[in-house]
C-alpha cells in the first residue's frame, strides 16, 4: 500500500501551560504578590532595624545622663566622699530606669578598673542575639558609647561612666516586629486568594476555548462557543462561532464541488467505458472477424498472406484485450448489473495472485446493507479497495490480504490489511499515485485515509466518511 499521507485532521496544539514560553496569568499574578511580599517584608526589616538604631543612638546621650545622676546621687551612700581610692557602685538603683529603658552600663575608677557592669532591658534579650548584639556594637564604634564622670559631692570625679545600647534588646525587639510582618503575610496570603479566585473563575472559559479550537482543528465545525460572563471572552465567542459557521459553510460548498467533480469523471469515465465497449468493442468484433474470412480464403490459392494474418489476428486480440482492461479501469462492467457486493467478491478473488505469479490468500467481510448504497458511493468503495489490493500485492510482498466493508452508523469504513513488508523501506517503496488519488477521493467525500504498519508485521489501511444524509 502507497506511504504517501492521507490528509488528516491537523493535530490539536498543546495547552498553552504545557509550553515553556507559555504565560500564566493565575501564577504570574501569584508570583507577583509574593515578589512583592518579600520586597516589603526586606525594605520593613531594613526601615525597622535603621529606625531602632537611629532611636537607641539618639536616646543614648539622654539616657547616659539620667544614670550618671542616679549613680553619682548613691555615691554619698555607699563612700566616704574624701575617699577616692575607694569606689562603690550599685547599679541596683538604675532599676527603675531599666524597667522603661534599655541600655548597658560599665563603670570604671581611675585606674581603668571595672568595678560594675550590666545590661539592663525591659524585657530580657532573645537567645542567639549576643552574636548580631557583639556586631551591632562595632559597627556603631564610638558613637554607640556615652562616656559621663561619676562624681561624689562635691563635684569630684571619682570614676567614669559609659552608657551603651542594650544592642541584644534592640536586636530582639527588632525581630518581634518579625511576628507583626507574619501576620501580614497572612494578610497578603488572604489577599491573593481574593484575587486569584475571581481570575481563575475569569479564565476558566479560556479551556473551553481552546478545546472548542481543538474540536475545529479536528474538522468539526458544528462547534460552538457559549456566551461568557467576561465580557471580553464573551467577544472571543462570538467571533469564533462566526468563523466555524463560515469553515463550516466553506467546507460543505467545497465538499459539494469535489463531490461534484468526483460524480462527473465517474460519469464521464462511464460514458467513456460505454463508448469504447459498445463502438471500438464491435468494430474490434468484426475486425477479428474479418480476419478469420481471410484466412479461410487464404488456406487455398493465397497461402502466402497466412503469416501477415496470423500477425493481424494477434494484434487485434490484443488490442481487444487491451481495451476491455482500460474499459474495467474506466467502469466496472458489473458494478450496475450484479450490485457492489457481487463486484468486490470477483475483485477480491482475482486478486490471488501477484504478479511474479506467487499464490495470495485473500478474504473479503461484508458488514450492513451495501446495496442499499448510491451508485457513485459503489464505485468509491470498488476503487478504494481496488486501489489497495493492487498495492498490497504489488507493493508489500503479502502472502494475505483480508478487506473489510462496513456500511452502518451513518458512515462506510474500507480497510484493508496485509502482512507484507512494514519496515522504512517497504514504506519508501509503496509509493505512488494511488494513495494521494484516493485520499483525495476519500477527502472529498468528507472522510480521512490512514496507512500505518501493525504491531505483527503488515500494513492496514483504512478509509472512512459519512454517509450522504450524515454529512454535516
Amino acid at each position: 500500500m502507497n506511504p504517501t499521507p492521507a490528509p488528516s485532521a491537523p493535530t490539536h496544539r498543546q495547552p498553552a501551560a504545557a509550553s515553556a514560553a507559555a504565560f500564566d496569568l493565575q501564577r504570574a499574578l501569584l508570583i507577583r504578590i509574593v515578589l512583592f511580599g518579600l520586597a516589603a517584608t526586606g525594605i520593613g526589616l531594613a526601615a525597622l532595624g535603621w529606625l531602632a538604631r537611629q532611636a537607641a543612638l539618639s536616646d543614648l546621650e539622654p539616657t547616659g545622663a539620667i544614670v550618671q545622676q542616679l549613680l553619682s546621687q548613691d555615691q554619698p551612700r555607699l563612700a566616704d566622699p574624701f575617699n577616692r581610692e575607694q569606689i562603690a557602685v550599685d547599679l541596683a538603683v538604675l532599676a527603675p530606669l531599666a524597667r522603661r529603658l534599655a541600655f548597658c552600663v560599665e563603670v570604671e575608677d581611675l585606674w581603668g578598673r571595672v568595678i560594675a557592669r550590666d545590661c539592663m532591658a525591659p524585657a530580657p534579650a532573645l537567645a542567639g542575639t549576643a552574636l548580631p548584639a557583639s556586631g551591632l556594637a562595632a559597627l556603631a564604634g564610638d558613637a554607640g558609647v556615652a562616656r559621663f564622670g561619676l562624681l561624689r559631692p562635691p563635684g569630684v570625679t571619682v570614676g567614669e561612666i559609659r552608657v551603651a545600647p542594650h544592642w541584644a534588646a534592640e536586636l530582639s525587639g527588632w525581630l518581634g516586629a518579625v511576628g507583626v510582618l507574619a501576620l501580614a503575610w497572612l494578610a497578603l496570603a488572604a489577599l491573593a486568594v481574593v484575587l486569584i479566585a475571581p481570575v481563575r473563575r475569569a479564565l476558566r472559559p479560556a479551556d473551553r476555548i481552546l478545546a472548542a479550537i481543538g474540536q475545529l482543528e479536528a474538522g468539526d465545525t458544528t462547534v460552538r462557543l457559549p456566551a461568557f460572563e467576561l465580557r471580553e471572552f464573551r467577544r472571543i465567542g462570538e467571533d469564533f462561532n462566526s468563523l466555524a459557521r463560515q469553515l463550516g459553510e466553506t467546507r460543505a460548498a467545497e465538499r459539494r464541488l469535489a463531490t461534484g467533480l468526483l460524480d462527473a469523471r465517474e460519469a464521464e469515465r462511464r460514458h467513456l467505458a460505454r463508448e469504447l465497449h459498445d463502438d471500438m468493442g464491435q468494430h474490434l468484433t468484426s475486425l477479428r472477424a474479418e480476419a478469420a474470412f481471410l484466412r479461410h480464403v487464404a488456406d487455398g490459392d493465397k497461402a502466402a498472406l497466412l503469416p501477415s494474418l496470423d500477425i493481424i489476428e494477434t494484434s487485434l486480440a490484443q488490442l481487444h484485450e487491451s481495451v476491455q482492461g482500460i474499459v474495467q479501469r474506466l467502469r466496472p462492467p458489473g458494478l450496475d448489473a450484479f450490485g457492489l457486493g457481487n463486484c468486490l467478491a470477483q475483485l477480491v478473488r482475482d486478486a490471488r495472485r501477484r504478479p511474479d505469479g506467487t499464490p495470495v490468500e485473500t478474504e473479503l467481510a461484508v458488514r450492513g446493507d451495501l446495496a442499499a448504497l448510491p451508485g457513485e458511493f459503489a464505485v468509491h468503495v470498488y476503487r478504494i479497495v481496488q486501489e489497495g489490493l493492487t498495492n498490497a500485492l504489488r507493493h508489500a510482498c503479502a502472502n494475505r490480504v483480508t478487506v473489510a466493508v462496513a456500511c452502518d452508523g451513518g458512515r462506510i469504513e474500507v480497510e484493508v490489511v496485509d502482512d507484507g513488508l512494514a519496515d522504512g523501506s517497504a514504506m519508501d517503496t509503496r509509493g505512488g499515485h494511488g494513495l494521494s488519488g484516493m485520499a483525495e477521493r476519500v477527502a472529498a467525500l468528507g472522510g480521512s485515509v490512514a496507512l500505518a504498519p501493525l504491531h505483527a508485521g503488515g500494513m492496514r489501511l483504512a478509509a472512512g466518511w459519512p454517509l450522504p444524509e450524515a454529512r454535516p
